[in-house]
């Protein structure tokens, strides 16, 4: 079954977007940091558009690319208004090509993807070509910011770990599961929403690939980035083997 199929119709509503809001301000201190004044920008994985609004907000001309029609529907809802183009692609392998010009390939100042994204890539061969791909629509010397779960995250949040959660017309039950062996998490996601007098139910399968520190960073300098910043994610502190969450500040060479 589609994953962010239905999903997308309560994203919101269960403030799953706000990962994207505190990701963007955690960019205004990299980009401070690191003086990154980009002009133009794609957010890989955007969902329901959230992060490209506020980016957006701080004069960048933003568009986004998702596997989703779903999602990618409700942000056109979210952004009109803001011109925003947005793509729906599917990682690891997607190509943007200029509108007015099929044979030129659209490129960009920055590019960002939050939210565990990456790790729905579930093979390095996989998560590499979505690092390549990415290196293809970056300007020379622009950055790609994203964070990711790590293993620990995956083994300590998600291993036989049930959460559920009800607002007044829709209420989630997420049970996961772990299996050391791959790295690799799958969370069993039940929905119900409120239509009329009834309710709906619905169902997802997220699978999740947990990698080393180290395999990130490989990937990326294999794939022609140079790494800036690897951080425990919202800080600038070095990550750890116990660190939930990593973002790695990557610049194009």
């Amino acid at each position: 079954m589609p994953i962010y199929n239905k999903f997308a119709s309560v994203y919101d509503t269960m403030n799953a977007d706000r990962h994207s809001v505190q990701m963007v301000d955690y960019c205004k201190k990299i980009f401070k940091k690191f003086k990154i004044k980009p002009k133009t920008g794609l957010d890989l994985c955007c969902g329901t558009g959230t992060a490209i609004s506020k980016l957006s907000e701080l004069g960048i001309r933003m568009s986004g690319l998702d596997q989703s029609a779903q999602m990618l529907a409700v942000a056109a809802k979210k952004l009109k208004g803001k011109n925003v183009t947005l793509y729906q692609k599917e990682l690891p392998g997607f190509r943007l090509l200029d509108k007015n010009d099929s044979k030129k390939k659209v490129t960009f100042d920055l590019v960002t993807s939050f939210y565990d994204s990456l790790n729905y890539m579930l093979t390095e061969s996989k998560l590499k070509q979505a690092f390549i791909s990415t290196a293809k629509h970056l300007n020379h010397g622009g950055y790609f910011i994203f964070d990711m779960n790590t293993p620990t995250a995956l083994k300590t949040i998600w291993d036989e770990q049930t959460y559920a959660g009800k607002k007044d017309d829709m209420a989630w039950i997420w049970e996961n599961e772990y299996n050391p062996s791959k790295k690799q998490a799958i969370c069993k996601a039940t929905f119900f929403k409120k239509k009329g007098n009834l309710w709906e139910r619905f169902e997802e399968e997220h699978h999740e690939q947990g990698y080393a520190n180290t395999t990130i960073k490989k990937l990326l300098r294999s794939s022609g980035f140079a790494l800036d910043g690897f951080y425990e994610c919202r800080t600038f502190d070095n990550p750890t083997r116990e660190s939930y969450r990593v973002c790695a500040v990557a610049r194009k060479r």
